[in-house]
Parts: structure tokens; C-alpha cells; sequence
């Protein structure tokens, strides 16, 4: 997930490694049926890191009731000498009694950067999930945890990786050696690497699940793990990802950003006023990406033109055309955020446009706060503490990291940055593996109504890349809902579908 920032007139989410903008990846939650689990016994933990547990559990997988063994421990990285860097945290299902060689597995993260794999494992992919109401009402924050009927272990066993920082995993000394662009993805390869080695699963078919800069994560990975440690990924699902920095953040000389916003902004107030359907969407997006576009971009300016379109502008957002007017026809997020329902003294979650929250300065140009996140973190961060003590026999007196505001604030941008102004991009890493694997596939799912990466950015780069390369291996699936689209459960399930084309029926 990504952080924004507060100001009325900013871009919303950004992470611009020129500027140094501040930028963090948030990242969701997810899985499977628990009929039972037993605890096996574990030694006690250290303070400074959990001891290694062995949990068996029986899900329900098609029907009827399947033996898994969960693995929550931390893998060590040692650098060139053998000298302790850091250990990685994770929590591996392993369906018990598989052909290694057959059995697919994932390893999945979440973003920020910063926050831990807490999100997709409690709220999407895992077995077991916060109780989430049908659209995605927030529950009490001691909610307990409920059977997931979308987790994924039927199709896959899954890693839920904890990067350095977040989560139980801890770097033995300053963690800055690991946040950054290029160290990040280098320590996520290493144990990858390390943990195919332990676990016996180098010949098993390998696939990466990531969401938002997690997705970055998982689009960027196939390229170093095939380079750096001869390892062949069978292919990637990323969920509300970024993959080009560069279309979602912008400022007066970069329109993309605001004109591939658009027609996220025209979802939100279509579902509002009940309205969303195939149609009117495809109506929006041409015109975005047609007259919008156009006279956002005219060399000399054509004041006239421009002036014709903010009625259209306004009809779609509903935000009033005097606004629209002032900013020249542009709608900056936070402008969105605060506008878009300022009548009602709201304001709309920039994670999801649908969600709403009483807006503490209704007279004023602030954002403050977030109308969905900030109260999913703490429902999550309750939530995951209880299943790992609980329900998977982890017992320390570490603090589990959610979200680590350390790592944004000294996340390196700059890192491995090649081209695109400055900003980082994955398009390149996808573009190159998909050409060298010829098996290598790539699913993304978007919420319609995520206004932090809006799923036309997904859409460019697909139609940007050579049409040999992506023709019936690289696909797009809309959602109703947001950044965690998954919140709702016909979302959760719609994942779950994109996510059985992806893998071999077994």
C-alpha cells in the first residue's frame, strides 16, 4: 500500500526518489476453511526472534477436508562473509503428502514499503480472515478471526513473506541496508532462494502473489531471481500494483498521472449514484484518454478548448465545474478526496472511493487521515497477533510490525533506478521475462474505485508492451471496491477465479 500525502493540493500517493517524496506501498490480507489445528510443541523463544513452530491443520479444499502443515519461523541472510545480516519472518502452508515436483507455490507480499505480509494473509489468500461484512464494513477491532471459503491452498501452497522491518523480521543492525529499491528485492530473492533449498522445493513450479508495492515486488522479482540465482518464476498475480512510479505520480509537466486517475474518480461517483456499469466505464476511459488527454496536452494551449471540457470533467467526478475551472481542467487526488463529497461534509477514502468518513476540517483544505486505512490497521494488527500466538504457536516478546513508518521515511528511491525521470519501474523487468520464458505469465487485478493506483496504469503498460509478448499471458481483471478490493467478499471470491487461470489444474 502507499502512503499519501495530507495537503489539499497534492498528488495523493507518491514516490518520487528526485524529490525525495514521501511514499508508502500499504499492503492487504487473506485465506482458507479451518476445521481444526493441533499445536505441535516448540521451544521457547528468544526475546530477540520466535522460535521456529510446527502447527497441522485440516482445511476444506474442494469439498472435503485436506491435511496442512503450517511453518512459522525466520530464515537467516548472511552476507559474503557469513556474518548475520538479518532473518526474514514467514509463515508457510504446505499441503501435506504433495508431489513437490507438481505442487505449485507462492511466495506473497504486501508493500508500503514497510508493511508486513499481514494484509493479503488475513484478508485474501489466507485460511483463515477478519470478518469483513459483505461490502466490506469494517468489524470491531477484537473481531475474531472466521473460516476463509477464497483462500488459495487449493490451487497452491503459499510463504507469506515478511520483509526486513515489519512483521517479526529484524535486520542485526541497522535495517537502512535493507530499504531501499534494489536491496530490497536482492533480500527478498536471497530467501526465496534460501527457503527453496530448505523446504525441498526447488523443482516445484514457483509463482510470485503481491499487492500494490508488493506487486512492484512481484513484477520485478522473476527478473533477478532468473539472473542473480538461476531461478525460473512460472508467473506473477499482482493485486492493485504499481508497476511504473512514473504514472501515478505527477506535477505540471506530467499529465498521465491525473489523466489515468480520471476514470477511477468517474467509478466513484458512478457506483455512487448507482450507475457503474461496462458502458459508462468504457465511455469514461475514452474520453480520457482521448479529448481530455488532447487538450490537457495542446502545444500552444487552446484556453477554449479546455474550458469545453470541464463541464464534461465535472459531470463525471462530481466535483463542481468552478473547481475544475481553477485547477485548469486537473484533478489532483487530494482536490478528489476532499471535493468529491465536501457537500456532505465527507470525505472519501483515497484506498477506496466508496468508503466514508466525517470530515474533521469541513471549512478548510485539509486531508488528514485516511476513511478506510486507518482503521484497518488496527483491526489487522489485533488480528494477527492473536493467529500467530493462537493458532499458529508463536510466542515472543517482539513486537509484530504491521506497518514500519522507519522504512518509509529511509527507503532508498534512488536504488537501481535506471530511466523514467527517476522513477521506479518494473515494465522493463516483465517486458525481458516475458520474452526469455515463454511460459511466464502475469495476472493483475485492480478495485475499480482504488484512487491510489488506479487500474488504468495497469492497462497502459499492457497496451505499451509489444502485443507478442502479452497476447494470452498477460491479463487485467476489474473488481468492485479498492486498493483492497478483497474487503468485499465478491471480490475475494472474483481473486480467486483470476487466480485458478493462473495456475496448472492439478
Amino acid at each position: 500500500m502507499i502512503t499519501d500525502h495530507p495537503d489539499y493540493g497534492g498528488t495523493g500517493m507518491t514516490a518520487n526518489p528526485v524529490r525525495n517524496k514521501r511514499s508508502t506501498m500499504m499492503q492487504p490480507v487473506m485465506l482458507i476453511l479451518l476445521l481444526f489445528f493441533a499445536i505441535a510443541p516448540v521451544a521457547a523463544a528468544t526475546p530477540d526472534e520466535p522460535a521456529e513452530s510446527i502447527t497441522h491443520h485440516q482445511f476444506a479444499v474442494a469439498g472435503r477436508s485436506v491435511a496442512f502443515t503450517a511453518t512459522a519461523a525466520t530464515l537467516p541472510l548472511d552476507n559474503e562473509k557469513g556474518e548475520r545480516q538479518a532473518r526474514i519472518f514467514y509463515v508457510a502452508y504446505t499441503r501435506d503428502g504433495a508431489n513437490p515436483d507438481r505442487r505449485p507455490i507462492t511466495f506473497v507480499f504486501n508493500g508500503g514499503p514497510g508493511s508486513s505480509s499481514a494484509y493479503l494473509h488475513l484478508g485474501a489468500l489466507g485460511p483463515r480472515i477478519v470478518p469483513f461484512g459483505p461490502d466490506g464494513q469494517m468489524p470491531d477491532a477484537a473481531a475474531k478471526l472466521v473460516d476463509n471459503p477464497d483462500h488459495w491452498l487449493d490451487l497452491t501452497d503459499l510463504v507469506f513473506v515478511d520483509p526486513v522491518g515489519t512483521g517479526y523480521s529484524r535486520a542485526t543492525g541497522d535495517g537502512k541496508r535493507f530499504w531501499g529499491v534494489s536491496e530490497d528485492l536482492e533480500s527478498l530473492a536471497s530467501f526465496i532462494d534460501r527457503y527453496l533449498t530448505t523446504a525441498g522445493r526447488r523443482t516445484s513450479p514457483k509463482y510470485l502473489a503481491g499487492e500494490s508495492y508488493g506487486g512492484f515486488r512481484a513484477a520485478s522479482l522473476p527478473q533477478v531471481l532468473a539472473e542473480d540465482h538461476s531461478i525460473a518464476i512460472a508467473g506473477v498475480f499482482l493485486i492493485s500494483p504499481v508497476i511504473e512510479f512514473s504514472l501515478i505520480d505527477g506535477d505540471d509537466l506530467a499529465l498521465l498521472p491525473d489523466v489515468l486517475r480520471l476514470p477511477s474518480y468517474a467509478t466513484v461517483h458512478l457506483e455512487q449514484s448507482g450507475m457503474l456499469e461496462p458502458a459508462a466505464l468504457a465511455e469514461v476511459e475514452r474520453f480520457a484518454m482521448g479529448p481530455y488527454l488532447t487538450a490537457l496536452a495542446a502545444t500552444p494551449r487552446d484556453a477554449a478548448a479546455l474550458r469545453a471540457l470541464y463541464p464534461e470533467v465535472a459531470r463525471v467526478t462530481g466535483v463542481p465545474e468552478a473547481v475544475i475551472a481553477q485547477r485548469e481542467g486537473r484533478v489532483p487526488l487530494g482536490l478528489f478526496v476532499k471535493e468529491a463529497r465536501r457537500a456532505d461534509k465527507l470525505l472519501i477514502s483515497r484506498y477506496d472511493g466508496s468508503a466514508t468518513a466525517p470530515d474533521p476540517y469541513p471549512d478548510s483544505s485539509r486531508t488528514r487521515g485516511d476513511a478506510l486505512f486507518d482503521g484497518l490497521r488496527s483491526v489487522l494488527a489485533n488480528a494477527m497477533t492473536g493467529y500467530l500466538a493462537e493458532s499458529l504457536g508463536v510466542h515472543t516478546d517482539l513486537p509484530y510490525r504491521l506497518s514500519n513508518n522507519q522504512v518509509v521515511r529511509r527507503w532508498n528511491w534512488r536504488s537501481g533506478i535506471e530511466g523514467r525521470g527517476g522513477y521506479p519501474g518494473a515494465a522493463d523487468s516483465l517486458r525481458e521475462v516475458l520474452a526469455e520464458n515463454r511460459s511466464f505469465k502475469v495476472a493483475i487485478a485492480h478495485g475499480m474505485t482504488d484512487l491510489v493506483t488506479p487500474y488504468m496504469t495497469s492497462r497502459y503498460v499492457i497496451e505499451h508492451l509489444p502485443a507478442t509478448l502479452t497476447k494470452d499471458r498477460m491479463t487485467l481483471s476489474l473488481h468492485p471496491g479498492g486498493h483492497m478490493m478483497y474487503l468485499r467478499a465478491a471480490s475475494r471470491a472474483g481473486l480467486h477465479q483470476d487466480a485458478a487461470r493462473l495456475y496448472p489444474a492439478l
